[in-house]
């Protein structure tokens, strides 16, 4: 067996882990977990983990300043330092790289994005998450004002198949609006185009023509609705 890689998350740690729960939690995977500024430093010390994504707001000493003594620590140069700040702060950023921080990661998280710097960072192949079966009735569009609706094909906790004959672009931004079988609450959400399935040029030809769509900003309730869903209806195999 490999050596295990180490992930420090602050802050933010429930989101976190609702976002990416089977990614995080695997065997290969040390996920180490601090509540303040001075506790992320003192195992970052202690423990030298590959990534540690810090909060620009922390209790303690705050991101920038453990950002600073991390990087002063020659013994600690091979650690990557990711900083999670608010939206809407793009003039952080300078203060953020003068501190040594090596990658930002803006707030609401992207869920693409977060998965992008793991990858990247730990060399780990992310798993595909479990996936449902489930026929449900999507209504998606580029704005609110223009909603298409077509039925899903499976959904995971990462994003869902969409059937239809008219796929988008790969790429292109969205809104979605769904509500789960059972559950009355609608599911709203940012999401992107992940990738399409055409006639034409088929992707996987053992499914509709249709397109892959990833949920890109959606809220810890509707993550939480969305693995209920699947955790407790009977997975089936997809594709």
């Amino acid at each position: 067996m490999g050596t295990r890689k180490k992930i420090l998350l602050t802050d933010d740690i429930e989101l976190f882990l609702e976002l990416e729960r089977n990614f995080l939690q695997r065997e290969d995977l040390d996920l180490l977990i601090a509540k303040d500024g001075c506790k992320a430093l003192a195992m970052i010390r202690e423990h030298n983990p590959e990534i540690a994504f810090l909060n620009l707001t922390m209790p303690g000493i705050d991101g920038l300043e453990c950002c600073r003594q991390v990087k002063q620590d020659s013994s600690l140069a091979g650690t990557t330092l990711a900083m999670v700040v608010s939206a809407g702060r793009p003039d952080i950023a300078d203060l953020c790289r003068e501190a040594g921080c090596d990658k930002i990661l803006f707030k609401p998280i992207n869920h693409g994005e977060f998965l992008s710097m793991i990858r990247q960072c730990l060399e780990l192949e992310v798993r595909a998450g479990s996936r449902l079966k489930a026929e449900i009735r999507v209504n998606y569009g580029p704005e609110p004002q223009q909603l298409l609706s077509e039925f899903s094909v499976d959904v995971s906790a990462g994003g869902l198949y969409l059937k239809t004959d008219f796929p988008l672009t790969t790429d292109e931004p969205l809104v979605l609006r769904f509500s789960l079988p059972k559950q009355q609450q609608m599911v709203s959400c940012k999401a992107r185009v992940a990738w399409v399935n055409t006639k034409e040029n088929p992707r996987n030809p053992n499914i509709p023509t249709g397109m892959g769509i990833q949920f890109v900003e959606i809220s810890l309730e509707d993550l939480r609705s969305i693995r209920r869903f699947i955790e407790y209806n009977e997975l089936e195999p997809v594709w």
